[in-house]
């Protein structure tokens, strides 16, 4: 009797600590592993939001970036001291080097992660384009670089999921490893080019423009908490980003709709909570950032945690 006692504390004290670790992440990510290569293959993708929990002096097996696209934390390397780090960062993980990394204590961050090998990357490192002693690249949330991560992300679970021959699938996971080593190249120059500082107005502006994003926002009020006029705002945000305010804060918000489908809702639940006017217009908007309708996205979408 007492050993029956004593095995249903025990499940009662796993089940508790499954649930504990479940709740840490309020949002699904995803991790899938691909066709492995020796010449190159992206092996996991996923995102995970609202994350609290942190990584301990851990080492992978694999490369690995990881791209903070909300809050702030911290992030050690190879047994340095901790450094800060903040959404637009983008770190770089190397096989066997110890890290560890998470938010700070009490807070969470959003973060998109690609993990990947073979000799084509252990080729870059050995030549000195994946560099050990930089492992972290400020790059801050470009539309573009954010808009490859979640391509990435998404070609990484498509490819995963189909039916493929092995033909097929060499083609599919060698462009999948050419995409990563073009996002590395990308990831560098922006670093280097800028510094990776961007002006205080421009910090502001992206901080007000991803806020509050179930709500109406009138641009030229966020154009003049910058000091600028409306005009100038727009022509100098968009110099900077690529694209103009008004667009930059779309994407914030189909980025958030994506979030609130994986997590179960309904479109218009999702339409509703992000303050569309209607499920049509939601849909429209949402194709025209991701190429896809909410329905065919929600459904493929994988909607487990870890």
């Amino acid at each position: 009797m007492n050993k029956i006692i004593m095995l249903m504390e025990i499940m009662v004290y796993l089940l508790c600590k499954m649930v504990e670790y479940y709740a840490m992440l309020s949002q699904p990510c995803y991790y899938l592993h691909g066709v492995g290569g020796e010449y190159g293959a992206v092996v996991g993708a996923g995102e995970i939001h609202n994350k609290a929990h942190v990584c301990i002096d851990r080492r992978l097996n694999d490369f690995a970036l990881v791209f903070v696209i909300k809050g702030d934390g911290w992030f050690s390397h190879a047994g340095g001291p901790r450094k800060n780090i903040a959404a637009g960062e983008v770190l770089l993980l190397f096989p066997g080097i110890e890290h560890s990394y998470g938010p700070q204590g009490g807070a969470t961050w959003s973060e998109y992660w690609l993990m990947f090998r073979g000799d084509l990357f252990t080729t870059m490192q050995r030549h000195g384009r994946l560099d050990v002693q930089r492992p972290s690249f400020k790059v801050g949330l470009q539309p573009n670089i954010v808009a490859e991560f979640s391509a990435l992300i998404a070609a990484r679970v498509w490819a995963a999921q189909r039916q493929r021959t092995p033909l097929e699938a060499q083609a599919e996971e060698g462009e999948l490893a050419a995409r990563v080593v073009l996002l590395l190249a990308r990831l560098q120059q922006l670093s280097l080019t800028s510094e990776a500082r961007a002006p205080q107005w421009l910090d502001q502006a992206c901080t007000r423009l991803s806020a509050d994003l179930q709500l109406p926002l009138d641009v030229s009020r966020v154009a003049a908490g910058v000091g600028f006029t409306y005009e100038r705002f727009r022509k100098s945000f968009t110099a900077a980003m690529g694209i103009p305010p008004a667009h930059f804060r779309l994407l914030r918000r189909i980025e958030q709709a994506k979030t609130i489908l994986m997590s179960g809702a309904d479109i218009a639940q999702t339409a509703e909570k992000l303050g569309f006017c209607d499920v049509y217009f939601f849909s429209r908007q949402f194709k025209s950032v991701t190429g896809t309708t909410p329905a065919r996205f929600r459904g493929a979408a994988p909607q487990r945690t870890g």
